[in-house]
């Protein structure tokens, strides 16, 4: 009876215990080679990251370099202009043109940075599972251990039972009840080696996942990346356009402002017994306006001028501007009535639009201060009609009107005559005024007869400023060009 467990032991203990030790401890050695490639790959996947994250800052600050030159370029574009002279009216739209181009930049790189920003959070979403599945692996391993450590135990139990059986010589029944014991404690040993092994396999899985997530986590930034270096290529495309366009835009504005220059008279001449004040604006700085305006001498005592707006802007404008300004200052020497004048323009015109209408509208007067009575003969062809500022400071419309010059071969002309005492002014405004809104409402000739009342012996360049303080706020961006003129006789 005592030689039974001892026969029964080898099969048990060496025969089915060895065997079942040497396949389990064969896969923890798979399962470490495994986790071993898993955490070479992470390093290496980490090492990537780190590099794409350096390009991508690269890129930024590439960009924030190129930002800076462009509003340094700007900066020094706007002192250029202003060391040249430039018309502050002309430097303000130009100041304008590159505010918008800032706030555009500026705009560019935002949406680039929440771009960035929302690339970059779902890069690191992807980390963050990538680290929780790290721990659930290492919470995977320490249970693997946990399990194989409990093994270890039983293997132990079991072999002290063996050798107490064979040192105790008990009886049969119970050694092969001790037997079964030691064979069900053996079964869960196996059973924790084969969870432990398991545990490992899923640990390993979720390492191999993690550099997955960390591969696209970094893809996703190499894509960032390439899209913040499209994003500069673009933006320096962008930024040679603009400095293109905006020194294309100071040609244009240089040109227009000499050939306005050569349109419009240097100064106007000191008439005496006469105050004088004109105001010229274009509607865009880079087109010649088709405003124009003159004041000339014809004798002594008599003084000629007009104002006028040629229809359309730009080269065929300037032309019919220089045709109508020649043309009314030559005939003003020969011919002796406003409304001949007028007429001898109309003609003019139509010779030279033989293929396309030329028209314009223009104020023309003649005054003679040669008695105690200044008196101001008036012919106007389609122009708003012109205004009396009486010294008290009365506004008075004027009646004459006519008909648009260039349309027809025969215009009616009514002229009028107005008297000047010390202290009166005429006030000529091209339409250009009449195009402009003031808290939502056109601007009348109603309007401007208001504007134009005021306190008492205004000079004609305080009835000018009268118009302008009072439409500033609404001149940008102008529809029409504006031209005032006021002649005023001088008090006594």
């Amino acid at each position: 009876m005592a030689s039974r467990p001892s026969n029964d032991r080898p099969v048990s203990v060496n025969g089915a215990g060895g065997s079942k030790h040497e396949r389990v401890d064969r896969e923890p050695v798979e399962d470490e080679q495994t986790l071993a490639d898993g955490e070479q790959t992470l390093s290496d996947t980490d090492q990537t990251l780190s590099d794409a994250d350096q390009t991508g800052a690269d890129s930024d600050q590439a960009s924030a370099d190129d930002d800076q030159q462009a509003a340094d370029r700007d900066q020094e574009a706007s002192d250029r202009d202003l060391a040249q002279g430039a018309d502050r009216q002309v430097h303000d739209v130009s100041q304008d043109v590159r505010e918008r181009s800032t706030r555009e930049r500026e705009q560019t790189a935002q949406e680039r940075d929440r771009t960035a920003t929302v690339r970059l959070s779902v890069a690191d979403e992807r980390d963050s599972s990538a680290d929780d599945r790290d721990r659930n692996a290492l919470e995977r391993d320490r249970r693997a251990d946990e399990r194989t450590l409990a093994m270890a135990r039983f293997d132990a139990a079991s072999a002290r039972d063996d050798q107490e059986r064979a040192l105790t010589g008990a009886d049969v029944i119970p050694a092969a009840g001790q037997r079964e014991g030691a064979a069900q404690r053996r079964a869960s040993a196996a059973e924790q080696r084969e969870m432990a092994a398991r545990d490992r396999r899923d640990a390993a899985q979720d390492r191999v996942q993690a550099a997955f997530e960390r591969r696209e986590a970094m893809e996703d930034r190499e894509l960032l990346a390439d899209d913040l270096q499209h994003e500069k290529a673009l933006l320096r495309r962008e930024q040679a356009r603009r400095v293109e366009a905006l020194a294309h835009q100071h040609r244009a504005e240089k040109l227009a402002r000499t050939l306005q220059r050569s349109l419009s008279p240097p100064r106007l001449p000191a008439i005496a017994g006469l105050d004088v004040a004109v105001h010229y604006e274009p509607s865009a700085p880079e087109e010649v306006g088709g405003d124009f305006y003159d004041l000339f001498p014809l004798s002594g005592t008599r003084t000629g001028f007009f104002l006028g707006d040629v229809c359309g802007k730009g080269p065929d404008a300037a032309a019919v501007t220089s045709l109508a300004r020649y043309t009314m200052r030559t005939a003003a020497l020969l011919l002796e009535t406003p409304d001949a004048i007028l007429m001898n323009l109309n003609a003019a015109l139509l010779m030279e639009s033989a293929e396309s209408m030329q028209t314009c509208t223009v104020v023309y007067g003649q005054l003679d201060m040669s008695d105690s009575a200044a008196v101001i003969t008036l012919a106007v062809a389609g122009h708003p009609p012109p205004l009396v500022v009486r010294a008290g400071g009365v506004v008075e419309s004027t009646p004459a009107h006519g008909t648009m010059l260039g349309a027809v071969t025969d215009p009616a002309f009514v002229t009028c005559h107005v008297s000047l005492e010390p202290g009166d002014a005429i006030v000529i405004c091209s339409d250009g005024i009449l195009d402009i809104e003031i808290d939502g409402d056109r601007v009348d000739e109603q309007r401007v007869s208001e504007l134009l009342c005021g306190p008492q012996q205004a000079s004609a360049q305080t009835l000018v400023d009268r118009l302008l303080h009072a439409l500033r706020p609404s001149l940008r961006p102008l529809r029409d060009d504006i031209a005032i003129m006021a002649l005023r006789r001088t008090p006594l």
